[in-house]
């Protein structure tokens, strides 16, 4: 079994902001690329999922960048299992730019019963050799909830069609660029560098609904964000920093 496996591909233009950075929603999309491959790889893939009924989601996230990822460098994202964590299937990731580690992440997936839109035992859907994977190096092991946003309503999104991915729902690197958004105008940049971030994801967000916003910033670069529908649900919490 490959306990591993790899993307690699140089940064392009598309892909990048003012500042010749990859956008945070384009990261998050080369993360969500190579979990997917690797999860076919490894027989629980989309197809092996939809044959059960059942679909992964994506439920916490988190990145730390120690460098920043520029347009041209090679970027090789790694990722691997890293057994089970409470409910959760872990899975990490190591950023390597140009043969040199700028970041990782690790991020926190539950299979999830499509009719039932419920929550499956971790255990009856990975292979056994993976549960535990004791020998691995684990990053991010301990996320957890997030702190309440105070505060008034500062922006709102209507998901559209673009937004929404193979499961129907609003996709994971949507709420990264929303996320860059509000901080673009809570520090007047055109360009914000994220260097930290954890995203939980609470809710799905479904095709016409609008998500209310909510967020907090201090001058140090710190950030909390979260994210809601009309009827109070919570779809997201983000807490993070930003390089100024």
């Amino acid at each position: 079994m490959i306990y591993q496996h790899e993307i690699t591909e140089r940064i392009r233009h598309h892909e990048c902001d003012a500042n010749g950075e990859l956008k945070l929603h384009s990261l998050f999309d080369r993360l969500q690329d190579a979990a997917a491959e690797h999860a076919g790889i490894l027989n629980v893939g989309m197809e092996d999922m939809a044959e059960m009924r059942l679909i992964w989601v994506l439920s916490r996230l988190q990145i730390k960048l120690d460098k920043p990822l520029l347009l041209g460098q090679v970027l090789q994202v790694k990722t691997f299992p890293c057994g089970i964590r409470r409910v959760f299937a872990h899975r990490c990731y190591d950023l390597i730019a140009d043969g040199v580690r700028a970041g990782i992440a690790g991020s926190f997936w539950l299979p999830v019963n499509m009719a039932a839109n419920r929550p499956v035992n971790v255990k009856k859907v990975l292979p056994p050799e993976i549960m535990d994977m004791p020998e691995v190096e684990k990053f991010f092991p301990d996320m957890d909830k997030l702190p309440e946003v105070s505060g008034e309503i500062c922006s709102s999104r209507v998901v559209g069609s673009g937004d929404i991915d193979l499961n129907r729902h609003l996709n994971n690197a949507v709420y990264a660029r929303w996320i860059s958004d509000i901080l673009g105008e809570k520090y007047s940049l055109m360009a914000v560098k994220v260097r930290e971030i954890q995203l939980n994801y609470l809710n799905a967000g479904q095709y016409g609904e609008e998500i209310f916003m909510r967020a907090q910033s201090d001058a140090e670069g710190n950030f909390l964000i979260s994210g809601g529908k009309s009827d109070g649900t919570a779809v997201f919490q983000a807490a993070g920093t930003v390089e100024l």
